[in-house]
């Protein structure tokens, strides 16, 4: 039997906050916190577990950071402090971050090489925003 859990999606608990937007980019295009992680080669769901463990201030801190030096960022490290305090809300709560039920969550590599699943969930988010682009041109 083919086992789906490789297109299920991690961590839910964390999706409210990985989906997120951060903002809207220079070209138009609006910003996930999952895109925003992804750009910068981290598993979205470790850095958002690791995020909602840390204290509020740490995890604002952290992602004001990580918002403010990603490439191409138009936002200066005070402004993404502002919409690091927003999407920071949207993190469970500290504690009752996964079920006890879930696996633990791999140590980050050196390497910081894309798992498999991973690699499959950027693929298909990339599929599904270029029809999107697609479609969206062919109404003009």
């Amino acid at each position: 039997m083919l086992n789906t859990d490789a297109y299920a999606l991690q961590r839910s608990d964390l999706n409210g906050f990985l989906f997120a937007e951060v903002g809207v980019e220079a070209s138009g295009m609006a910003l996930s916190v999952l895109s925003t992680l992804a750009r910068l080669e981290m598993d979205p769901w470790q850095e958002a577990g690791r995020l909602a463990h840390l204290p509020r201030l740490a995890a604002v801190d952290g992602l004001a950071r990580i918002i403010a030096l990603m490439p191409a960022s138009i936002w200066s490290l005070p402004d993404a402090t502002i919409i690091a305090e927003r999407l920071v809300m949207l993190l469970p709560a500290r504690g009752s971050v996964g079920p006890s039920t879930d696996p633990p969550m791999p140590q980050a590599s050196d390497n910081r090489q894309p798992s498999r699943h991973g690699t499959a969930m950027l693929i298909l988010i990339g599929a599904a925003l270029a029809a999107a682009l697609m479609l969206s041109f062919a109404g003009h």
